[in-house]
């Protein structure tokens, strides 16, 4: 009887019980049909699988026998017979009825098996015995090889050595011959030497008996027997005494050439016998020769043999590999022919060979016939094994028929048991259907539709929709228990809607009370916001403001300094001049120091302020130089030790030498050491000390210490000492004077330089200044100008050397007195130069212009300009030798003006020196780049500005006279058209240089030329130090070593000669060409422009060019001119190549030269213009691109635009050049006068 736990869930739940009990039993039923069934078809299962196994085995064990007879593989077999065994063994499953035939046909497979292993074995075994027989064979036949080989080895080493033999023999006749040659001239000289007492044959004679012992010892080496020696002892004897005899020929010639003729005729004896026992020697290798040609072809008969024998012994293991895998009768009577084959030739070879034969353990014959039995027995167990083989497959094919046939009726009864069984089920499904159905529907009628209806009103109430209506809640199964559960859920949610309905009324109430909360606040901060706008507004203007006045301080401070250095010049070059040109009293002179004092005091003010502007922008630069850190701070030290003892106090010094070398801006560490020194020694009382120190920290810093017994600084001060514009007290201002502003510059510079910088003090007991640096590395340096700003001309090179002179001036000052007096002694020297010399001083301030006029104007003759533009326009009015120029001047300032100058061709050659009084290394390097051959920062000295002036001078005359000298050669012309041939000819005819080594090379040879004489002087002190002394044993390796050294310079000598002579041959060469132009100076002719120009570009199509180039011609309608024709030719045969060589390489446009020519000036000038698209010129290159030895290419030599410019001059023209800069290509004007135009062509 079913129970349930609920008692509410009872109805439904017996109706569920009845059809799951029905569902049940149908399904045993079922089962009962399905199982009798199975029952059957699994006994017919097992026997078909059971066959199948027998049959997977007998297939097994054929396969294996198989694979036995195919690879002899023992382990096959092993497994064919196990496999049978299984077989025989699953027969006991099935009925002995039906496995009696299976069982006979197995047993009698595993029988032929064990068969075929007997066979096989017995096989193996013959194998085994033939394979023994042939292996000893071969061994047999390895060795008469090896014997024949070693014979064929010994044949070749005895023909080597008489190879040997027969050389040494030659080598010997040859050197007799010599030795023959020798003696004979030898005994002509003597002769002679005995008739006419000619010196010259006596030399000959004792030089060539100087030959003979080496010729000797040559002999010696290859002259061995006993007999030989003997003999080679007695000719060395007689060379020596004949050698000995003509050394002493000058003493008594008629006896000692007798002597030595005597001793000659003992040499030509002894050469006789050796003659003789040469050709001894020749017949025995004559004999030997023909022993070896007679071995040898016995040899070579038997390696034919052998060769014969070994190619059969091959083709027989060919063929017997060959019966092995298909034995035939064929194949078998192959190799019974090769059997007797080889045994005729067994019999043939050991009398071929001899003795090699007998070292054979057994002979070749015996192998030959063991082989034969040994194939005769593998012929009959290979036939035996056939046929156990054919037995294997015969038994292996009847019992896989049977175990088939077996199988195929164990399938037949499974197929049977099979259908029986499905038809049950097909029966009990049809009526397990009908009953499922009649569940179902029973389910629908009562469970379903109570349901479907129930969550249709759910979704409604889901839906919002709390008014639908709830049926079956009268039930009292588990659908009722749902109906009533939902209608508690409905009553539920209609009262929360009137809850969210109140809470919504109250939550709109709170929402419009915060909104009207947030838009006060909102109002608030926006009255905030609009405010704190207006504030950063302000401020913004306000930070603006400032930068403003902050850069306008800064310009005020350069124009300051400016304004300042000019009239500080016309303070302290007068001062200069008075304290040298007269000797005032004492008082006077004391007056004078004085200014120069304060002056110089001042100059340091204006120093301080320009750096303090420069650390305000920024502007400070590094250049890091190698600086000896010994040597720069001693020189300082010393000169403040002086200033330091005239105050009473104190100052040493200590510097680590291992410093060394440090990598540093040279000038910021002089200020910083000038500034730290000056202050200790500023604030240390008399009696007091200051001790400066330079130690290294590690292998990266080094630190500077300065230590004073001073007044000290109080803690609560040390924080402004570093502040720009703060003194500790304002006391001290007044004591000890200052700005406040250079222990702040220190600060500054040191953290530029990577270092940092602290003080320790106490005061009433001094203070300690502690600044470390970075030692720097050789990659930190930055090239300068080095070549234009030495120490006298760079502005804060100046600077540093007027404030060392403030600060520790001791009252010597003699080196002003000094450069006095060289300049006059110069001026002395030179009176004639400077009194024609004219000066074109250039400035905006008449007092500057008015002194320096006044400072010149006794050596020179002196002309003034107020700006730039009235001296370029004073230029072009009355020849100049040098231009003197300020920089800072109203319409064209220094720059401009000396950009314009160098840029035109008329002037570029014309010196210019920049007088300024902006400061800084930039300043300088601005000038210098604008084409200024000089610059001199204010304030200056008078002797120091002469002394610029007059080298300015002389560089220029200089210049003038290579010109000069070069027009009178009658080169100027065509200059650039040869040195545009011949550019790399002119670098290998720089001979002085290769005739100075000649020289040194020369006097070296004769050097060792003496030393070789005296050591043949000295031979025989020396061969004692050669052979004792250490040092003389390494002694011939040295000199060995110094004779290839001769050698070898030598032969780099002759090289350097044939070069120097090509290179000659080569410049008269193009010399001689280049002579047409020579000869035609001043040739005026009447010509069309265009032609000139068509014969220039055909002139100049020889200039390599790697493209092509676009010609584009803009000439007038011009009459026929009057021109220079060959002057004119040249300047634009050269502005063509110059355009060509521009235009080489460019890739991204294609070239283009342009020509055009018109006429200017009413018809009485002619311009022609040559523009090319190509690098361009660089505004650095534009001003200098007329000086005479400027180029920009490594083959060029800077004449050609140079001379260019100096035929343009020379006609009465000019030549100019414009280039918008690199890149830009560049335009070259040519402007020359005509006389009075011609008919028009």
């Amino acid at each position: 009887m079913l129970t349930f736990k609920s008692a509410t869930a009872r109805p439904i739940a017996v109706r569920i019980g009845l059809a799951v009990a029905a569902l049940v039993l149908l399904m045993l039923a079922v089962s009962l049909v399905n199982l009798y069934g199975l029952r059957g078809m699994v006994r017919a299962v097992d026997s078909a699988s059971h066959s199948a196994e027998i049959l997977a085995s007998v297939n097994g064990a054929t396969g294996r026998v198989e694979n036995f007879i195919a690879t002899r593989d023992q382990d096959s077999v092993s497994q064919a017979e196990g496999l049978v065994a299984t077989a025989i063994n699953g027969l006991n499953a099935i009925p002995a009825a039906e496995a009696q035939s299976l069982k006979g046909s197995l047993e009698r497979l595993a029988a032929a098996i064990a068969s075929l292993r007997a066979a096989t074995l017995t096989m193996d075994g013959e194998t085994e015995n033939m394979t023994a027989h042939y292996a000893r064979m071969r061994e047999a036949t390895a060795l008469v090889e090896l014997g024949i080989a070693a014979g064929l080895k010994g044949l070749d080493s005895r023909a080597a050595d008489h190879q040997a033999r027969v050389s040494n023999a030659q080598s010997a006749h040859r050197i007799l011959d010599i030795l023959r040659n020798g003696e004979r001239i030898i005994t002509a000289n003597v002769a002679q030497v005995l008739v006419s007492g000619d010196g010259a044959a006596a030399t000959a004679a004792r030089n060539a008996c100087a030959a003979l012992p080496p010729v000797v010892e040559q002999l010696r080496e290859l002259m061995g027997a006993p007999q030989q020696v003997e003999t080679l002892e007695q000719l060395a004897t007689a060379v020596a005494a004949a050698s000995l005899a003509l050394e002493q020929l000058g003493e008594a010639p008629r006896l000692r050439g007798g002597e030595a003729l005597r001793h000659l005729g003992a040499v030509g004896g002894v050469a006789e016998r050796l003659e003789v026992m040469l050709a001894e020697v020749d017949e025995h290798i004559a004999h030997d020769a023909s022993d070896i040609q007679a071995a040898i072809g016995l040899l070579q008969n038997a390696a034919a043999l052998s060769k014969r024998f070994a190619e059969r012994v091959a083709t027989l293991e060919a063929q017997t590999l060959s019966f092995r895998l298909a034995p035939s009768a064929e194949v078998a009577s192959s190799v019974g022919v090769i059997l007797d084959e080889l045994s005729r030739l067994a019999r043939v070879l050991p009398s071929s060979v001899g003795q090699q034969a007998s070292a054979t353990p057994l002979t070749v014959s015996d192998q030959i016939a063991g082989y034969r039995a040994a194939f005769a027995g593998f012929h009959q167990a290979s036939n035996a094994l056939g046929d156990a083989r054919d037995q294997v497959r015969i038994e292996a094919r009847s019992a896989g028929l049977l175990v088939a046939r077996f199988a195929g009726e164990a399938r037949s009864d499974a197929l049977v048991h099979k259908d029986r069984g499905m038809l049950a089920t097909i029966v009990a499904g049809a009526v397990a259907i009908l009953l499922a159905g009649a569940i179902a529907w029973s389910t629908s009628r009562f469970v379903a539709q109570p349901i479907v209806a129930l969550a249709s009103a759910m979704r409604r109430l889901a839906a919002g929709d709390l008014t639908a209506e709830i049926a079956s809640a009268g039930r009292g199964d588990e659908i009722g228990i749902m109906t009533r559960a939902v209608r508690v859920f409905q009553e539920n949610a209609l009262r929360i809607r009137v809850l969210e309905a109140e809470a919504e009324a109250e939550r709109q109430q709170v929402q419009a009370s915060l909104e009207r909360m947030v838009a006060e606040r909102t109002d608030t901060l926006h009255r905030q916001t609009e405010v704190l706008e207006a504030q950063a507004v302000a401020l913004i203007q306000a930070r603006n403001q400032a930068e403003t006045a902050n850069q306008a301080k800064s310009d005020f401070v350069a124009t300051v300094s400016h304004e300042l250095r000019t009239p500080l010049t016309l303070i302290l070059a007068p001062l200069e001049q008075l304290s040298v040109a007269i000797t005032p009293p004492t008082d006077w002179r004391v007056q004078i120091e004085r200014a120069q004092r304060n002056a110089l005091r001042l100059m340091n003010r204006v120093n301080d302020i320009l750096d303090f502007s420069k650390a305000e922008a920024g502007k400070f630069e590094l250049c890091p130089a190698p600086v000896d850190l010994n040597k720069a701070v001693g020189v300082l030290a010393e000169d403040a030790a002086m200033v330091a003892k005239g105050k009473g106090c104190t100052l040493t010094c200590s510097i680590d030498p291992a410093l060394g070398t440090v990598f540093l801006d040279p000038r910021h560490f002089e200020k910083i050491l000038l500034n730290l020194v000056s202050n200790a020694i500023k604030f240390t009382p008399a009696g007091g000390t200051v001790h400066l120190a330079v130690t290294a920290l590690d292998d990266e810093r080094f630190e500077l210490v300065v230590q004073d017994s001073g007044i000290g600084i109080a803690p609560d001060k040390l924080l402004l000492l570093f502040q720009r514009f703060s003194q500790i007290d304002n006391s001290a201002t007044r004591h000890y004077s200052g700005t406040g502003i250079g222990l702040a510059l220190v600060k500054d510079l040191v953290e530029l330089m990577g270092g940092e910088v602290s003080v320790n003090s106490e005061p009433g007991k001094g203070s300690c200044f502690l600044v470390r640096f970075p030692r720097g590395t050789e990659q930190d340096t930055v090239p300068t100008e080095a070549g234009h700003l030495h120490e006298g001309s760079s502005p804060t090179a100046m600077i540093t050397t007027e404030q060392r002179h403030l600060l520790f001036d001791d009252g010597r000052r003699g080196s002003s007195n000094d450069q006095a007096s060289m300049a006059d002694a110069d001026i002395e020297r030179h009176p004639e130069r400077t009194s024609q010399s004219r000066v074109l001083v250039v400035d905006d301030s008449p007092e500057m212009l008015g002194y320096l006029s006044e400072l010149l104007r006794d050596d020179y003759s002196v002309v003034t300009a107020a700006d730039g533009e009235q001296a370029w326009a004073m230029l072009q009015r009355q020849p100049i030798n040098v231009v003197l120029s300020d920089v800072m001047m109203p319409e064209l300032d220094g720059f401009g003006l000396t950009a314009r100058i160098k840029a035109s061709a008329g002037f570029a050659h014309l010196p210019v020196i920049l007088l300024t009084a902006r400061g800084g290394s930039e300043a300088c390097i601005s000038g210098l780049e604008s084409g200024a051959d000089d610059y001199i920062a204010k304030p200056f000295s008078p002797l120091e500005l002469k002394a610029r002036v007059r080298a300015a001078l002389r560089m220029s005359q200089v210049q003038s006279e290579l010109n000069a000298k070069s027009r009178q050669a009658g080169m100027a012309e065509i200059a650039t058209t040869v040195l545009h041939n011949v550019g790399n000819v002119l670098n290998s005819v720089n001979v002085s240089a290769e005739l100075v080594s000649s020289q040194m090379r020369t006097s070296k040879a004769q050097g060792l030329g003496k030393v070789a004489q005296m050591m043949n002087e000295h031979i025989h002190e020396l061969s004692d130090f050669f052979t004792q002394d250490q040092r003389g044993k390494m002694l011939p390796d040295y000199l060995l070593k110094l004779a290839q050294a001769v050698a070898a310079e030598q032969q780099g000598i002759i090289e350097e000669l044939e070069q120097l002579t090509k290179g000659i041959d080569h410049i008269k060469t193009i010399v001689a060409a280049q002579q047409s132009y020579a000869v035609a100076v001043s040739v005026v002719e009447t010509i069309p422009v265009s032609e000139l120009i068509d014969d220039a570009w055909r002139m100049s199509a020889g200039s390599r060019m790697n493209q092509e180039v676009t010609v584009v011609k803009d000439i007038a309608d011009l009459p026929l001119l009057s021109l220079d024709r060959h002057r004119v030719l040249l300047i634009l045969v050269n502005l063509i190549r110059n355009a060509r060589q521009a235009l080489d390489g460019v890739v991204d446009r294609s070239p283009c030269i342009t020509f055009s020519a018109s006429l200017i000036a009413d018809g009485a000038v002619l311009r022609i213009t040559v523009a090319d698209n190509g690098n361009g010129i660089t505004p650095e290159h534009l001003t200098r691109i007329f000086s005479h030895g400027f180029t920009t290419r490594k083959d060029g030599h800077g004449f050609g635009l140079h001379s260019c410019a100096l035929a343009a001059q020379e006609m009465g023209g000019s030549l100019t050049v414009h280039s918008d800069g690199e890149g830009q290509g560049a335009t070259f004007i040519l402007e020359t006068p005509l006389d009075a135009p011609q008919s028009k062509r």
